[in-house]
């Protein structure tokens, strides 16, 4: 029996590459097998052998992706063909070598540490580079959906068409952008995250070239702001994973909130570059969208590197590479495969169901989703009222749109300090420490207060025409309240599911536009029917009761959901199934870096 041996050397003695990688520099060099009679086999793939300290002793099993990734580094692994002493070989060569990491040091017995190896390694200023590139990135969807606002009384006149008809184009665009992130996601693990930016912000900056340049035709304006929709759809789901890929669990949340800023930050400066181009011209509106979207285009295209942990793993094979890619391609090299993470899963319309029926995450997904739709109710609207009824030009209604802006902000910072101040005062209190993720819930009625306040205020003031600046302050309100209940149910779900936020995150945006979009279409109609001051007194009335009588069930409900929950799980996990030690949906945990 030949024995195939060859020299793995990763972990800490893993050596910096002298040269910038090749595309195939995740091959081993190959070993000759041709005193084989099996067909030769890819060296990347063949397994690694079992940690000695496994519990499992699987021969077949990969240390890289086993749930201890403190125990996997090896200075030499062996593929020798099985045979009934290698087994004893390996693991004597293992002991010699000082045990798992070599070096010739002592076996780990509880109390020598070993130095982790980092989560990431690009470099500071380049891991701050990708984030300013992706905050970005998540900033020119919602920005595309605001810009467009403040013209649609331009719109109305270009197009010949009703303000329900010009609405239906803003329905569009806000579905479109709730749905096609699920197209995206089924490429999760398709070529890296690169390719999905470059696909997708193509698409969007040719939408707004022909948005731009073609004649005035409502169903050609219907059709592109659909295609850019899609286009900048899959920027915001792509940017948060492209935050977890470059950064460890310790400093996410901060970097998370950064990134979110530019997805913020489009509806509120939005208007107001909407506002000042439409007043010139309402196709420089989309010319200015097409120009940035292919600078940033041309800037992920030649110098954004590849993120994602199951092609390039921790980054490692950028550490010689320019600032500068020459010639550009659509996908990066792959790290070795030990390097590699496995690939991200790919959410199912099976796993959204799962969360919506657990009912404390579908309760306040749709409280969430009906807010959002009355807010938007009102920023259709706004441009409408301020343009027929206040003969403001269309830069002054951009600028009308700061106040809500500025409520958006405020109502999230000061929601959430309110909230978290709260909770930390009932942990002191709290003989165990410990405070139910429902006690988050009642900072909720505020919000509900405020956004129902201002939704009221802004009917009346609009029916019997009074001072604009009351407008503006009854949109105030609205925002503010808005935003101070979408904080507190963010903080909720974290803690209530912490395992799946992102999915339930997820599952609040997939409600609320085609909630905003449903509004859009339908207020129109219902202010020429019943007048300003009962429509909005209608949707206030529908906020307070819906929302008001969902935080009293969920505050006495609750408890009872999350432990028959927990019940469940346990009891999955007694069986083996799904999540449970052995079972089918066991998967090892993957390797740092």
């Amino acid at each position: 029996m030949v024995k195939l041996e060859f020299k793995l050397e990763i972990g800490r003695s893993h050596p910096k590459p002298s040269r910038s990688p090749s595309p195939d520099s995740d091959r081993i060099p190959l070993v000759d097998r041709s005193s084989q009679s099996r067909p030769r086999e890819d060296p990347a793939s063949i397994s690694l052998p079992p940690s000695p300290t496994s519990e499992h002793g699987d021969n077949n099993s990969n240390p890289l992706s086993s749930p201890n990734p403190k125990q996997h580094s090896y200075s030499k692994v062996s593929t020798s063909e099985h045979h009934p002493d290698n087994n004893n070989n390996d693991k004597a060569s293992l002991v010699a070598n000082g045990g798992p990491g070599g070096g010739g040091g002592k076996p780990e017995d509880g109390k020598s540490k070993k130095p982790e190896e980092p989560y990431t390694e690009f470099s500071p200023a380049r891991r701050k580079f990708i984030l300013s590139v992706i905050t970005t990135a998540g900033f020119f969807g919602p920005l595309a959906g605001g810009i467009y606002l403040p013209a649609l009384p331009v719109l109305t006149k270009e197009f010949n068409a009703t303000p329900t008809a010009i609405n239906v184009s803003v329905t569009v665009f806000m579905a479109t952008f709730a749905v096609g992130p699920l197209f995206w996601s089924t490429f999760a693990d398709w070529k890296g995250r690169r390719p999905l930016y470059l696909i997708s912000l193509f698409i969007y900056v040719i939408a707004n070239i022909l948005l731009a340049a073609v004649p005035a035709n409502y169903g050609a304006l219907v059709f592109l702001r659909i295609v850019q929709a899609f286009g900048s759809a899959a920027v915001v789901s792509m940017g948060a994973g492209t935050v977890a890929d470059i950064t460890g669990p310790k400093r996410r949340a901060f970097a998370m909130s950064i990134f979110l800023m530019g997805p913020q930050c489009g509806p509120i400066i939005g208007p107001l570059l909407g506002g000042a181009l439409a007043e010139a011209d309402w196709r420089w509106m989309f010319g200015f969208l097409a120009i940035s979207g292919f600078l940033l285009w041309a800037l992920i295209l030649f110098c954004l590197p590849e993120t994602l942990r199951a092609r390039v793993g921790s980054g490692r094979i950028y550490n010689e590479s320019s600032r500068f890619f020459w010639p550009p391609r659509l996908s990066s090299p792959l790290a070795p495969a030990w390097e590699r993470g496995p690939p991200p899963p790919k959410p199912t319309l099976k796993m959204y169901w799962n969360l919506f029926i657990y009912p404390p995450i579908g309760i306040v997904t749709v409280n969430t989703a009906l807010l959002y739709s009355t807010y938007f109710a009102i920023s259709v609207n706004l441009p409408i009222i301020l343009s027929e009824e206040y003969n403001w030009r269309t830069v002054q209604i951009g600028g009308g749109f700061g106040a809500v802006g500025v409520a958006l902000i405020l109502g999230s910072l000061l929601g959430g300090r309110v909230s978290d101040w709260r909770r930390a005062g009932a942990v002191k209190k709290a003989p165990d420490g410990k405070v139910d993720p429902e006690f988050r819930l009642v900072d909720q009625i505020w919000g509900v207060l405020g956004c129902v306040g201002g939704t009221i205020m802004y009917g009346w003031v609009c029916e019997f025409k009074g001072h604009p600046a009351l407008i503006l302050f009854a949109t105030f309100l609205a925002g503010f309240g808005m935003n101070w209940v979408f904080v507190t149910t963010t903080a909720f779900l974290t803690e209530c599911v912490a395992q799946q936020a992102a999915g339930a995150f997820a599952l609040g945006n997939l409600l609320r536009n085609p909630g905003a979009a449903i509004a859009a279409v339908l207020i129109p109609t219902l202010v020429e029917s019943m007048g300003h001051g009962w429509c909005y007194t209608g949707l206030a009335l529908l906020d307070l009761v819906v929302v008001g009588s969902a935080v009293i069930v969920l505050k006495q409900r609750c408890p009872g959901w999350r432990k028959e929950r927990e019940a469940k799980m346990k009891a999955m996990k007694a069986k083996g199934g799904p999540g449970g030690p052995g079972g089918p949906g066991a998967k090892p945990g993957p390797r740092p870096g």
